[in-house]
C-alpha cells in the first residue's frame, strides 16, 4: 500500500478536483465571499453523515437473490469488508458519487437556493477528500498516527473490521459513536466478539 495509490485513485483525484471547481464556482458567483462560513456546514453535520451512510447504506443487507442491486451493493461496501487490506476497495467506487453528490447539493439547493448550495458542497466534497485519506491511512500498515485520537480512531475502525462489524462506525471522528453507544470513547468497552465479515 502506497501513499500514492490514495492521491491517483480516480474517485479521489475526481473529488480533489470537484472541490476546486466549486470553490471557483461559488466565488466567481459571489456567493463564497458572503457564505463562506457554510464551508464549515459539513464539518459540523460530518459525524451523523458518516455514522448514517455507514450503518444504513454502506451495510445494509444483500439482496438474497444475485443482480444488478446486489452487485452494487457488494461493490459499494460488502467486498471490502471481505478484502479490507485490498486497495482497490478502500475507496467509494466512482459511480456512487453520482447520486451522493446529486442528493447532497439538492438538499443544500433546497436550504440555501442554487447559488449558495455551492459553498456547503465544497465544504462536503473537500470533507469527503478527507475522509477517503483517514480511512486509507487506517488501513496502510505503514502510517503511524501522529496523536492519540488519530490511533484510536484506527483502533476503532479495526475493532469494526476484525472484532464486529455491527460497532464503530465512525471513520473520521466517533461523536455519533458515543452518542449512540456504538463504540465511540477512549473507554468504550468491547461488545461481544460478533463476525466482522457478516453485515447488516
Amino acid at each position: 500500500m502506497r501513499r500514492r495509490d490514495l492521491w491517483t485513485h480516480p474517485t479521489v483525484v475526481a473529488m480533489m478536483l470537484g472541490f476546486v471547481t466549486l470553490l471557483v464556482a461559488a466565488w466567481r458567483l459571489g456567493a463564497l465571499e458572503r457564505d463562506w462560513p457554510l464551508l464549515l456546514l459539513p464539518v459540523a453535520m460530518a459525524p451523523f453523515v458518516e455514522f448514517g451512510l455507514h450503518r444504513f447504506v454502506l451495510h445494509a443487507p444483500l439482496p438474497a437473490r444475485d443482480g444488478l442491486r446486489r452487485r452494487l451493493q457488494v461493490d459499494l461496501h460488502h467486498a471490502h469488508h471481505a478484502e479490507p487490506r485490498e486497495v482497490a476497495r478502500l475507496f467509494w467506487p466512482a459511480w456512487a458519487l453520482v447520486p451522493l453528490a446529486a442528493v447532497t447539493y439538492g438538499a443544500y439547493a433546497l436550504l440555501f437556493g442554487p447559488r449558495v448550495a455551492l459553498v456547503p458542497m465544497a465544504g462536503s466534497v473537500g470533507y469527503f477528500v478527507f475522509y477517503e485519506w483517514m480511512h486509507f491511512s487506517h488501513h496502510d500498515s505503514a502510517y503511524r498516527p501522529r496523536t492519540r485520537y488519530g490511533a484510536r480512531m484506527r483502533r476503532a475502525h479495526m475493532h469494526h473490521h476484525y472484532y464486529n462489524a455491527s460497532h464503530w462506525w465512525g471513520i473520521t471522528n466517533d461523536l455519533a459513536d458515543v452518542l449512540f453507544r456504538t463504540g465511540g470513547g477512549a473507554a468504550y468497552p468491547k461488545p461481544p466478539r460478533g463476525n466482522p465479515r457478516s453485515l447488516r
